[in-house]
C-alpha cells in the first residue's frame, strides 16, 4: 500500500511531507491532552473513595492546589480536570479541520492533475480509452482514495496514539488490571477484523464495478438521447441503471453494516472488561483502593471505547479503500509513462506548402498499416481534398496531418520545417471544423471564441459574416451572448456547423481544415459556405475531406485514397481519368 501511495502522491504538487509531519505532531498533541485528562482523574478517584490528601497522586495534586481539605480540594481537582477536557475538545476540532483541509485540498488537487494528464496524453492513447473508466478515477476513485485511505491513515495515527497515551496512564496505575482488559479489547478488536477483513475487501470491488456499470448505463441516455428514444430502449438502460444502482445500495449498506458491527461487540467487550477488572482489583487490593482503580479505568473507558471503535471502522474503511487506491496507482503509472503533450507557448510561424514524404501509420494494436508511403504536397493558398471510400484512410491521414498521430515512419514539413518539432505553434496556425462540433453550455459568442478569454470584436464579426450566421444570431433573443445549451441543444445540426465555421474563421488560420463540415448543411448554405471557402483561397491552405460531389469538385487538388495508399491526384477531371474507382464512385454519388 506505502508504494501505491507513493505513485499516487505524483499527482499532487508542492510539499507534502512537512504538511503530514505536522499531522503526527498534533495527533501527539492530542494524544498527550488525553493522557493528561485521565491522570487527573485518579487523585480525584482517591479522594472521593477516602483516601488520604497526604500521599500518592492526590499529595500531588495538594501541593499544586495548596490546600489538604477535600471540601477544597476536591472541586479544584474537578475544575482542572474539566478544563483540560475542555482544552482537548477545543484543540482536537481545531485540529481536525486544519487536517481535513490538508486532505480535502490533497483530494482536489489530485483530481486536477489526473484530469490534467488525461487531456495531455497522446491523442493515439485517448482514443482507446474508456470515458467511463475516465470518469470513475476522477470523480470515485481519488475522492475514495483521500477520504477512505489518506485520511484515514491520518485518523488511524491520531487515534492509535491517543490509545497508546491513555494506556501509558492506566500501566501505571495498575499493570495487571491494564494487561487483563487490553488482553480482552484487543483479543475482541482482532477477531473481530479477522472476520470482517475479507468482506471489506469485497465491498470495495463490489461499489467500484457498479459505480462504472451505473455510468455506462446512464451515458447512452444523455448522449444518445434521441436513438435510445426512436429506438424503444428506455426500459433497457434504465433497468441496468437499477441493477447497478441496487447492487451499490446493498454493497453501501454492507459497508455501513460491517463498520458499525465493530462497536458493538466492543460494548459486550467494555462490559466484560471492566467486570475482569473489578473482580481482579477486590481480589488482589482493599476495598478503598479498588474503588478508586476502577473510577480511574471507568473514565479511561469513555475515551478508549470509541477510540477503539473508530480504530476498527477506519481500518475498515482503508481496507475497501484499497481497490480504488490500486487502480489509480496502476492509471497514475501508465499515464506518467505516456509521453504529454508540452504546454509551451508559439514560439514559432508555419507558413508555405504541407509536404508529405513517404508518410506510413500504424495502430500499436494493428497487424498492418493504415497508410502506406503517403507522398504528396499540399500547396499554400491552395484547396485539397482528402477522397476515398470509407475505410481508405482519410481520417488518419488528415489526424496525421493535424499532428494529432505521429507516423509510424516518414515526416510532414511545413515550409520545410516539420509540424512535430513545435506542436502548439502549428495547432495554432490550424483552424478545424469537424463533423460533429463541440459546442459548451455556454453563450454563442464564448463558443465562437473557443479558448480566449478577451474577445476581439473585428475578427467575430468577420468570422460571423464568413460563417453565415447574421440570420441565426437574429433569430436568437440574446444575439451572441445567448446560452446555447448543453451541446448547441438550442440549434439545428446546420446552425452548429456554422457556428464550428465561424470557431475556425476566428482563429485567422493558416491552414483551414473541413472534415466533412458541410455535411449537415442544407443545400443552399452549402453553396454559399463553398463559394466562401474558395473565396478563401489564396488567403490560406484550405484542406477538405468530404464525400459530397459539390464540395471536392472544384478543389485545386484532389488526392484519392484507396486501401491506405495514394491512388490518384491531380484536379477532378485528371482524377477521373486516372482512377477508374474514382471514377465509379463517381458514378454511383458516393464521393
Amino acid at each position: 500500500m506505502i508504494e501505491k501511495l507513493r505513485t499516487v502522491r505524483g499527482l499532487v504538487g508542492g510539499p507534502v511531507a512537512g504538511r503530514t509531519l505536522l499531522s503526527v505532531v498534533g495527533s501527539c498533541l492530542v494524544a498527550v491532552l488525553d493522557m493528561l485528562g485521565v491522570a487527573a482523574v485518579l487523585p480525584l478517584m482517591q479522594l472521593v473513595t477516602g483516601g488520604s490528601a497526604e500521599n500518592g497522586p492526590a499529595a500531588w495534586a495538594a501541593r499544586i492546589v495548596g490546600s489538604s481539605e477535600p471540601g477544597i480540594l476536591i472541586p479544584a481537582i474537578a475544575g482542572l480536570i474539566a478544563c483540560a477536557f475542555v482544552l482537548k475538545s477545543l484543540v482536537t476540532i481545531g485540529f481536525r479541520w486544519w487536517q481535513l483541509g490538508f486532505t480535502t485540498g490533497l483530494e482536489a488537487e489530485a483530481s486536477v492533475e489526473l484530469t490534467r494528464r488525461y487531456v495531455l496524453s497522446p491523442y493515439g492513447t485517448h482514443r482507446l480509452r474508456n470515458v467511463g473508466e475516465i470518469r470513475r478515477c476522477v470523480e470515485s476513485f481519488v475522492p475514495q482514495t483521500f477520504s477512505q485511505v489518506v485520511q484515514g491513515l491520518l485518523n488511524w495515527i491520531t487515534d492509535a496514539l491517543t490509545l497508546l497515551a491513555v494506556v501509558v496512564v492506566l500501566l501505571s496505575v495498575s499493570p495487571s488490571a491494564t494487561v487483563l482488559a487490553a488482553v480482552v479489547f484487543a483479543g475482541s478488536g482482532w477477531t473481530v477484523q479477522r472476520v470482517l477483513r475479507p468482506r471489506f475487501g469485497r465491498v470495495g470491488e463490489t461499489m467500484a464495478r457498479v459505480d462504472l456499470e451505473s455510468w455506462s448505463a446512464l451515458m447512452p441516455t444523455l448522449h444518445g438521447f434521441r436513438e435510445v428514444r426512436l429506438a424503444g430502449a428506455e426500459e433497457l438502460f434504465v433497468g441496468r441503471l437499477r441493477q447497478a444502482k441496487h447492487e451499490r445500495a446493498h454493497a453501501q449498506r454492507e459497508l455501513s453494516l460491517i463498520s458499525e458491527l465493530p462497536k458493538y461487540v466492543l460494548e459486550v467487550a467494555f462490559v466484560a472488561g471492566i467486570g475482569a477488572v473489578a473482580a481482579l482489583l477486590f481480589a488482589t487490593q482493599s476495598p478503598g483502593e479498588a474503588a478508586s482503580v476502577i473510577g480511574v479505568f471507568s473514565v479511561a473507558a469513555t475515551r478508549i471505547l470509541p477510540t477503539v471503535n473508530r480504530l476498527v471502522a477506519t481500518t475498515g474503511l482503508i481496507r475497501s479503500g484499497q481497490k480504488a487506491l490500486a487502480v489509480l496507482a496502476a492509471e497514475t503509472k501508465e499515464l506518467d509513462r505516456a509521453e504529454r503533450h508540452p504546454l509551451a507557448p508559439p514560439s514559432r510561424v508555419y507558413d508555405g506548402d504541407i509536404r508529405l514524404d513517404r508518410v506510413t501509420f500504424a495502430f500499436p494494436d494493428a497487424d498492418e498499416p493504415v497508410l502506406r508511403s503517403v507522398s504528396t504536397t499540399i500547396e499554400r493558398g491552395r484547396t485539397t481534398a482528402f477522397v476515398g471510400a470509407s475505410g481508405a484512410g482519410k481520417s488518419t491521414l488528415l489526424d496525421l496531418v493535424l499532428g494529432l498521430l505521429e507516423p509510424t515512419s516518414g515526416s510532414i514539413t511545413c515550409g520545410g520545417v516539420n509540424t512535430k518539432d513545435d506542436l502548439n505553434s502549428w495547432y495554432a496556425g490550424l483552424g478545424v471544423v469537424p463533423q460533429e462540433v463541440f459546442l459548451l453550455d455556454d453563450t454563442l459568442e464564448a463558443n465562437i471564441t473557443l479558448g480566449e478569454g478577451a474577445t476581439d470584436l473585428d475578427r467575430l464579426r468577420e468570422a460571423v459574416r464568413l460563417a453565415q450566421l447574421d440570420a441565426v444570431i437574429a433569430d436568437l433573443p440574446d444575439g451572441l451572448a445567448a446560452r446555447l445549451g448543453e451541446r448547441g441543444v438550442r440549434l439545428s445540426g446546420g446552425q452548429r456547423q456554422r457556428v464550428g465555421i465561424a470557431r475556425a474563421l476566428y482563429r485567422k488560420p493558416k491552414v483551414l481544415v473541413l472534415d466533412e463540415a458541410t455535411s449537415s448543411l442544407d443545400g443552399a448554405t452549402e453553396y454559399r459556405i463553398t463559394e466562401t471557402v474558395e473565396r478563401l483561397s489564396g488567403l490560406m491552405t484550405v484542406i477538405v475531406v468530404a464525400h459530397r460531389l459539390s464540395t471536392v469538385r472544384h478543389a485545386d487538388k484532389i488526392l484519392f485514397l484507396s486501401a491506405g495508399s495514394v491512388a490518384a491526384e491531380g484536379t477532378f477531371e485528371e482524377v477521373r481519368e486516372l482512377s477508374p474507382e474514382f471514377s465509379q464512385l463517381v458514378s454511383l454519388g458516393r464521393v
